[in-house]
């Protein structure tokens, strides 16, 4: 009989007409914990720190025209699947992706505090060597540069966005710009390369060849290769959105932060405040 009104009495502390009961009762409970969680939030937002970013649309030139690159083989361990069909597209994108390619970043700017001094005063701190520090050094920087440069393809307009976050947003604007620049001239000094190759095979070819006709044919393949190597520009892509310097941070969004925080904080006292009673009246049933 005893259990039963045990089980009666627990089972009233769960009726809706007890729940709100106890949240009356322990309101002010419910204010001081609402309250910590909206001020901590609150507190959070203005301590953290603010990150911005700029963006960048670009559109690959035609595949016909600028690019000499083969789109069939994988780069930096990086394959090819789910890419587009667009090679020009998919050479951007396995720039991006490349570990090569972002290094020229590591070098060049490996003494900015803006992108790795913090990252690199731990590593000096706590390496041995010079030479584990540098491998550290490399390993984390292309680990951030990996972080923080972000891109999409936008395949109904066959465009690319890419983008950058950072603490500061006028060096993330100028390295945005620096980013485009120089990844032009890599995949551009890449089709100047693999078309000196070409030039060299299409010689070799017709220093051998004996027959008339075949020479000829090869002059001409010869003669399409120079025209393409003097004419091909730096155009791999024309950039359709510049970078900016953005008005407003991405990210703490204080007000969504701090509304999302404090309903939380309302779900997590208004749980408490319904638990405790029951949680009281179970310990002091186990004592009896």
């Amino acid at each position: 009989m005893s259990d039963n009104n045990n089980t009666i009495v627990l089972a009233d502390e769960f009726n809706l007409y007890y729940l709100i009961k106890n949240f009356w009762k322990d309101r002010l409970q419910i204010i001081i914990i609402v309250s910590i969680f909206a001020i901590g939030s609150i507190i959070h937002s203005l301590v953290v720190d603010e990150v911005y970013e700029v963006s960048s649309v670009i559109k690959p030139a035609d595949a016909t025209e600028e690019t000499t690159l083969n789109n069939t083989g994988p780069i930096m361990g990086f394959s090819l699947g789910g890419y587009t069909a667009d090679p020009v597209v998919n050479n951007i994108l396995i720039t991006l992706k490349s570990d090569t390619f972002l290094e020229i970043f590591y070098k060049k700017y490996q003494k900015e505090e803006k992108l790795f001094g913090e990252a690199f005063l731990e590593i000096d701190a706590n390496s041995g060597s010079k030479r584990e520090a540098e491998e550290r050094k490399r390993y984390t920087a292309l680990k951030i540069l990996h972080k923080i440069i972000n891109f999409g393809i936008n395949t109904d307009h066959n465009t690319i966005n890419i983008s950058v976050k950072l603490k500061d947003k006028y060096f993330a604007y100028e390295f945005l710009n620096d980013f485009l620049l120089t990844m032009k001239n890599y995949i551009n000094d890449q089709n100047l390369e693999n078309l000196e190759d070409d030039i060299k095979f299409y010689n070799g070819l017709i220093e051998k060849a004996k027959d008339p006709t075949i020479k000829q044919m090869l002059e001409r393949k010869l003669t399409d290769k120079i025209e393409k190597k003097f004419t091909m520009s730096a155009n791999i892509f024309t950039i359709t959105t510049k970078p900016a310097v953005p008005a407003k941070r991405v990210y703490p969004k204080r007000s969504f932060m701090v509304i999302m925080t404090t309903l939380f904080g309302g779900f997590f006292a208004l749980f408490i405040i319904a638990i405790k009673s029951p949680i009281q009246k179970i310990i002091q049933m186990v004592k009896e």
